[in-house]
């Protein structure tokens, strides 16, 4: 029977750590080996990964300083020895049988990466299961790239939605040969934001088949504590550097001819995204104006603004990228407090007129 490894890197996260551990431990498929990267977590995580240990001889423990969930991520694969590979993020969890239907999907069609959904899980414990993005089927030589790498990317501007096929590393089982015969590695998000796309660009590059499965049973936390859902204020600058990277890197693969308006949007999504979270954050009105201003002054955030066919967006975003466009820095600021705020239908209407646009 194949070994399969599942990394879990683990920081702050002690109220969870169990819960994910356990459903790990109680899978169907029995051969694994677990490893638990401790990333340097300050408070009783460390411990709890020794203890854990102890008990199930399946189980290998990392300890390391901080680096970020990337470099941790790293950290487990190069002690992992399984002949495919999954990761989990400690606050989620997964059905018992989540290993054993990726692996027996891509065993059978003898893939090199098997995808499944996930079940998104609110603080309040409603449960939500994502929609299958692309049809689950076998995906073999160019079908991989058309089919799956490029609407991974980024939406094509004929779609409604800005993200088409979610890049999360945690809902695919990969094969360890390609990524020890390539010598893949995640980048840190403290480089530059979505880690996850640049280890799955790399993989899906030199995936020659791939199948999408059905199965529902990765258990996706809503954890509202997250680093990740707080301002940094590095973020706008990491934000940046995805730009940057991510078209490097389609270029070493003689794929950025392909693209098309693909990255941009994902970029001016995640842009928004790092606006709503100055918004939000505690600083004072003067300064979140300072730094919007800052950020749509941006020459790379000019570019983007200047050739994107924002007139191909949904009229919400198509009027606020107008406005960042433009250069509206208290309409930008005012749109997103009003997006944040109000309730109930009609907001964007509301929303719209409050700041002087439409009737």
């Amino acid at each position: 029977m194949d070994l399969v490894s599942v990394i879990i890197p683990v920081y702050n996260v002690e109220p969870y750590l169990l819960r994910c551990v356990e459903s790990v431990q109680n899978q169907s498929y029995k051969n694994l080996e677990i490893i638990l990267v401790d990333d340097g977590s300050p408070d009783n995580c460390p411990k709890l990964c020794d203890e854990l240990a102890l008990k199930d001889d399946r189980i290998k423990v990392i300890h390391k300083e901080n680096g970020g969930l990337g470099y941790a991520r790293n950290s487990g694969l190069d002690v992992a020895t399984g002949d495919y590979v999954m990761f989990i993020d400690s606050d989620d969890w997964i059905s018992d049988t989540r290993v054993e239907n990726l692996y027996n999907a891509l065993t059978e069609h003898n893939a090199d990466i098997a995808i499944g959904t996930y079940t998104d899980i609110s603080s309040d414990g409603k449960a939500s299961v994502l929609d299958i993005e692309v049809e689950a089927k076998v995906y073999e030589g160019d079908e991989v790239v058309q089919q799956l790498l490029l609407p991974m990317i980024g939406s094509d501007t004929a779609y409604p939605y800005d993200m088409h096929f979610n890049c999360c590393a945690w809902r695919s089982l990969y094969k360890m040969d390609v990524i020890k015969k390539n010598d893949l590695r995640f980048l840190s998000e403290r480089v530059a934001v979505s880690e996850d796309m640049y280890f799955n660009v790399d993989f899906y590059a030199h995936t020659e088949k791939a199948v999408v499965t059905d199965d529902e049973g990765y258990f996706y936390f809503k954890n509202y504590d997250s680093i990740s859902r707080r301002y940094d204020p590095k973020g706008i600058e990491r934000t940046i550097k995805f730009y940057t990277q991510l078209y490097s890197q389609l270029e070493h693969y003689s794929l950025k001819d392909k693209v098309e308006y693909r990255v941009d949007r994902t970029f001016l999504m995640k842009t928004r995204t790092e606006l709503m979270r100055v918004v939000t954050s505690d600083l004072p009105k003067k300064e979140k104006l300072r730094i919007i201003e800052e950020v749509l002054n941006i020459k790379t955030m000019e570019e983007v603004l200047s050739t994107y066919p924002i007139d191909t967006y949904v009229s919400s975003i198509r009027i606020f990228s107008k406005l960042m466009k433009n250069k509206k820095v208290r309409s930008v600021y005012r749109l997103i407090k009003l997006r944040e705020s109000a309730q109930g239908q009609g907001l964007m209407k509301k929303a719209l007129k409050l700041i002087g646009i439409g009737k």
